[in-house]
């Protein structure tokens, strides 16, 4: 009688601490309060290319870089204060030239590809975090809590064509949490969301592009 109790007694807790959705699988971003509208812009729009960024992560290839950068390439052109040289021609001119496509480019390629296309300021980056992390805790097979955390990070650095230095670099995260309550069976884990990892990496890539329009003139 006593064992049941307590095996109440912690499905309440469980229900009180997650809530009854948290059964389903819920969601929900790291808050780090309400961000500030960017200021309008209304200058000449700054010529800019960015490059595919590297995975520098295990067990991922050039897709998730490339899909980094072209989340920034989204950001950057909504903002209406970057001119963002086209993609296709881009490849097509490194393509042409010999250079690598995809990965690391240092500061001289950097700077050849952007005298070449005309462009102030050449972005490159690396995707350095991307995946999942796992916690929780179990009441002897009879409830369990859990929690999947969706995570990605990026290493942003803008490079003066005029220059040839490094006049922006930047780190910036996104993490997205999942939670998950199993009672007596019901309810249960959550297999890799590749949805959720996407989100993590966008709002990784939103907070870089926010340091972007305001420190790159």
């Amino acid at each position: 009688m006593r064992k049941n109790v307590l095996m109440w007694g912690l499905l309440a807790l469980i229900f009180i601490t997650f809530g009854c959705a948290g059964m389903g699988g819920e969601s929900a971003k790291d808050d780090e309060g309400t961000e500030q509208p960017l200021p309008a812009y209304s200058g000449k729009k700054i010529s800019i290319a960015i490059m595919d960024f590297e995975t520098k992560v295990p067990g991922y290839d050039w897709r998730v870089g490339q899909g980094a950068s072209d989340m920034l390439t989204t950001s950057l052109v909504k903002t209406k204060k970057f001119r963002v040289y086209e993609r296709n021609k881009l490849a097509s001119i490194m393509k042409e030239q010999g250079f690598q496509q995809s990965g690391a480019v240092d500061t001289t390629t950097a700077v050849r590809i952007g005298k070449m296309i005309g462009v102030k300021y050449i972005l490159t980056g690396a995707v350095t975090e991307y995946g999942t992390s796992q916690t929780g805790f179990h009441a002897g097979g009879f409830a369990s809590v859990g929690k999947k955390g969706y995570g990605a990070a990026v290493d942003v650095r803008a490079v003066s064509i005029e220059t040839g230095e490094i006049v922006f670099a930047d780190t910036a995260e996104g993490v997205l949490k999942s939670t998950h309550v199993s009672v007596m069976g019901f309810g249960g884990g959550e297999s890799f969301d590749n949805k959720k990892a996407t989100e993590a990496m966008r709002l990784a890539i939103d907070k870089v592009m926010r340091t972007i329009y305001l420190d790159l003139n």
